[in-house]
């Protein structure tokens, strides 16, 4: 990149600042001659674009002009650059320089833009620790960073966002937007907490665990993108899948100035509609107390059901085996009858077919078992459907008639109808 030396801002032991409207071309450079180093001990460097640019940013070197590269690798270590106003699209751009930055070597100051604009430059000399924006009056400046107030989050207190309080569910409604919320760790010390998130959409709600105090802005689609890794823990929740996950203080430079932990809640769809998010962040050690509580209800609930299961079983078995008994008693008393009798029954036995239709066994299977004689169906392949569509052997059910005009099975009856020469032989 070209970097043309256009300004020189020169701050005089008497003067506090220094401000110019300047004419942007694509990059300028400005190199600061204070003489006042000793009086003030910290010099903010503002810039404010008049109109927004998503490809400005602000650097400073010392020693030399910046050599800078947008190809970040660890932007909580980011030196020399001004990182929130170019990743989060800012209007204004801030940079604190001490005056020990200027013993160290001349400094140096740029903007690099891909397009022409007006901007406002002002340097300021300050006793204190200035803060970007002046936290935007929503939160304290401390050592030169923001304390946002309740509400606010951001590295100046811009955002608004949803306070996630202990113990008590909040409800979000997404409504086509994207929504901040987070987690104060500073009021649950030595604690560990949970946060399960639920919603009411089937297509999903994109949810963003921020690792710095860099704003994600989901609306920034290509900016962002480059960045993702470095910038969020990436989530999805949906109402089959609910998420929970414990949260604790990452201890890195973006929980050292105010421990919150910040979300992003953002509609997967692009049609508009009314997405509801559930909230709710739990001490972990109530929840272990419930988790305990839940277990030993389901052990409960288990042992009874196999109990359950177990008298079921042998109540079946009782009732399957008295059943035997009296099938077997049954074919006995027929079959005796037969003896004695000795009747010839093949006439009746074409009449009572004639109201059993035969059926195919294609589709039987291997372990089906006749009622009447226990023996498996594809042993004696030619079977008899009744009215009520049990299935027989021909010859169990022809035997079975002859003493009992019900259904083996089900009790029903049978409608069969004998001609009155039966009768008359019987």
């Amino acid at each position: 990149m070209i970097i043309s030396l256009e300004t020189v801002i020169q701050i005089s032991e008497n003067a506090k600042s220094w401000s110019e409207v300047q004419m942007s071309s694509p990059n300028n450079t400005y190199i600061l001659n204070i003489t006042n180093t000793v009086t003030y001990p910290y010099y903010a460097i503002n810039v404010e674009l008049h109109k927004q640019d998503d490809t400005f940013s602000l650097h400073y070197g010392i020693g030399k002009p910046p050599e800078f590269s947008l190809n970040l690798s660890e932007i909580t270590e980011v030196q020399g650059f001004d990182i929130y106003g170019y990743l989060e699209n800012r209007f204004t751009h801030f940079i604190l320089l001490s005056s020990q930055d200027f013993q160290k070597g001349q400094v140096y100051i740029s903007t690099s833009s891909e397009w022409t604009q007006n901007y406002n430059i002002t340097v300021t000399a300050t006793y204190d620790k200035l803060c970007p924006n002046n936290c935007n009056n929503q939160g304290s400046c401390q050592d030169g960073k923001c304390l946002c107030n309740k509400y606010y989050i951001g590295n100046d207190c811009h955002q608004q966002a949803t306070y996630i309080e202990q113990n008590k569910e909040i409800f979000l409604n997404l409504e086509n937007t994207v929504k901040y919320a987070y987690v104060d760790l500073e009021e649950s010390v030595n604690q560990t907490m949970s946060l399960i998130v639920k919603t009411n959409s089937s297509e999903g709600v994109d949810l963003y665990i921020m690792k710095t105090r860099v704003l994600y802005i989901p609306a920034l689609e290509d900016l962002n993108r480059k960045y993702y890794d470095l910038l969020v823990e990436g989530n999805e929740v949906s109402y089959l899948y609910p998420i929970e996950f414990g949260l604790k203080d990452r201890n890195d430079i973006s929980t050292q100035i105010q421990k919150r932990i910040r979300f992003i809640f953002k509609q997967k769809s692009l049609v508009e509609q009314n997405i509801q998010l559930s909230l709710d962040l739990i001490n972990q050690r109530t929840q272990n107390t419930i988790s305990t509580t839940t277990v030993i209800i389901i052990v409960a609930s288990i042992a009874g059901i196999i109990m359950i299961l177990s008298l079921s079983f042998a109540i079946g078995k009782y009732f399957r085996n008295k059943k035997i008994k009296e099938t077997l008693a049954a074919l006995a008393m027929i079959r005796q009858m037969q003896h004695e009798k000795k009747y010839s029954a093949k006439s009746f036995d074409d009449e009572i077919l004639e109201q059993l239709p035969q059926i195919e066994n294609d589709h039987i299977k291997n372990t089906d078992v006749c009622p009447i004689c226990l023996d498996l169906y594809i042993n004696k392949p030619d079977l008899r459907s009744t009215k009520c569509k049990h299935l027989f052997h021909r010859e169990c059910i022809l035997s079975w008639i002859y003493i009992n005009k019900n259904c083996p099975t089900c009790r029903c009856d049978l409608k069969i109808h004998m001609n009155q020469h039966r009768n008359q032989q019987q």
